[in-house]
This record gives structure tokens, sequence and C-alpha cells, in this order.
């Protein structure tokens, strides 16, 4: 039978047993609509193209303890965490600082204010990862890439109460988590 009319099932088992011609379809299958989907989230083709071959990497190297019985579905649901992952990692921190240039110039970030603000940037994110996924990916939408309560219940398909009550859990977990830093930067802005 032709490569070519192998199903995903036949596929997954070939590459169980290490079957390069196996991944390489597999790749050439569905490598662009993964793309193509962290593409339309992401809006960056740089780290699309990077988290769609890190999804096929981890795919090839996990192949012998993976069970798979919806391709399609894992790889969407994965792809999904490495974009949530890349998100927390490094759009929260280049916004951050984006941000917090705007307000100060540049002479002001000497050497203790630079410590304190990466201090922050630290915690804020630290604070960040322990939310649950859903209530993290709700704050990151609306806070940092200023979506609408609408656009988010329908980027996420959940309902507009859902995200108010993620967004209001997140708040109140971040204000709780970092009133440490608020006196920091109250002495910061008299001083």
């Amino acid at each position: 039978m032709p490569r070519s009319e192998r199903t995903d099932a036949e596929l997954l088992d070939l590459l169980r047993d290490d079957d390069e011609q196996a991944f390489r379809e597999l790749y050439e299958r569905y490598w662009y609509k993964m793309y193509v989907v962290a593409h339309r989230k992401l809006r960056r083709k740089e780290v699309a193209e990077e988290l769609a071959q890190e999804l096929f990497v981890m795919l090839w190297q996990k192949r012998d303890s993976l069970r798979i019985l919806n391709l399609p579905a894992f790889l969407g649901v994965t792809l999904k965490n490495l974009m949530v992952d890349y998100i927390r990692r490094n759009i929260l921190e280049e916004h951050y600082l984006d941000q917090l240039r705007l307000f100060f110039p540049v002479e002001t970030f000497i050497t203790t204010e630079t410590v304190q603000l990466n201090e922050l940037t630290e915690a804020i994110q630290n604070t960040l990862a322990q939310l649950p996924e859903k209530t993290r990916e709700v704050f990151i939408l609306r806070r940092f890439e200023q979506l609408s309560i609408r656009e988010i219940a329908q980027r996420l398909e959940l309902s507009e109460k859902a995200i108010e009550y993620h967004l209001s859990r997140s708040t109140a977990f971040l204000r709780q988590n970092l009133r440490d830093f608020v006196a920091v930067w109250v002495l910061f802005f008299l001083s």
C-alpha cells in the first residue's frame, strides 16, 4: 500500500517502530496546519514556525511512549500548551518591560531600580504560573493582548460570565500574592 494512503493510526504504529518515513509523512500531513493555528493565535510567523517545529520534535522524541487515539486532537492540544508556555515565558516579560519604559525615562533605571524591576517581573511571572491554565490564559488575553471580554469569550469558546470570573479570580490572586511589591513601587514613585 502506498504510504500516502495510510491512516494516521497506521503511521503512528510505524512511528513507534522508529520509521522515519512515517514520521516524514505525518510531518508533511500536519506541520502546515499546526503552523497556521499557531500563526493565527500568536500573529508571529517565526514563533509559529518554531512552535510547530517543536511540536514535531516532541512527537519524534516521545514516539515510544505516546498512545495517541486521535492525532489531530493530540497535536492541537499539545500545540495549545506550547503556545501558552511561550506566552508565559516571553510575551509577559516583553510587555512588562515595554509598559514600564513608557512611564520612566531610561536614566531612571539605575542599578537598584533595575534589580527591583527584574524582581517584580519574576514575581509576576511566578505568580501567573500558579494560576490555573484557563485563568492565566484569560488574564493574558485581557491585560496584555488588550482583547475585550467578548473577544476572549469567542476565542476560548466560553461565556462572557466565565471570562469575567477568570479575570476576577486572576486579579484577586495577583493582588494578594504581589502585595509585598506594592510598597517597593510606592517608595520608588515617591523618591
